[in-house]
Parts: structure tokens; sequence; C-alpha cells
């Protein structure tokens, strides 16, 4: 069973359980312009991974991108889609999320948190 309660046998029956019954009527120019866009929001990476990752890191993405540009972002717009912010912005968010994604190629994947004991000499 999903989280509408639905179960497999109902999705057999009907497999369009969760499609729109009712699409807002538009021509086929507009229908292609539509899923061109759709198609196009899905592929751009950049768009995908901030959206979908928590507030903390967009705090750690927008803090970072502060450092190198005082003032950009607010601390009201932390948690707001990557769509929320103007193309200058973007482009900021998505340098900051490179410069991190680089530090993961300079660190290991974790630290055990018994380093924190240091050797006695």
């Amino acid at each position: 069973m999903n989280n509408n309660g639905a179960t497999a046998s109902d999705f057999a029956a009907n497999p369009f359980i969760n499609a729109d019954l009712n699409p807002p009527k538009m021509s086929g120019r507009e229908c292609f312009a539509r899923f061109h866009q759709k198609l196009k929001a899905t592929q751009n990476g950049a768009l995908r991974n901030f959206n979908k990752l928590s507030d903390d890191f967009k705090f750690v993405v927008m803090t970072l991108a502060n450092r190198h540009n005082p003032g950009t972002f607010k601390h009201d717009e932390i948690g707001q889609p990557f769509e929320y912010f103007d193309q200058e912005r973007r482009v900021l968010i998505i340098q900051a999320m490179n410069e991190i994604a680089r530090w993961g190629t300079l660190l290991p994947r974790r630290f055990s948190i018994h380093e924190c004991v240091l050797p006695k000499d």
C-alpha cells in the first residue's frame, strides 16, 4: 500500500490513479512547450540538486556565496527554491556548490568520532 492508501490491485485496475484527469486546455504548441520546459527543469542538475537538499545545505551554500560576495543573500531566503533567485545569484549558488563538491574530493568520506582523542607524546 502506498501513501494514498492505494494497493497494487488498485494500480493494476487503474494505472493512471495519480494522473490529473482534468488537465488545463492548451494547444499542441503550448503542450509541447510545457513538456520541454518540464524536461529541461529535470535535466538541470544545479536546480535539481539544490532543490532536493535540506535547508542546512542551502544555508552552507548561501553562506559561502556571501563570503565571496557579501550581502548577496539574506537570512530569510534560506529554503527558497533555485528558481526563486535571479540569474546572477544562481551563478553564485552554482559556484559555491562547485567549491563544496571540490572539497569532497580533498577529504575522505568521513572521519571517526574517536579521532577527537589526541595521542600523548
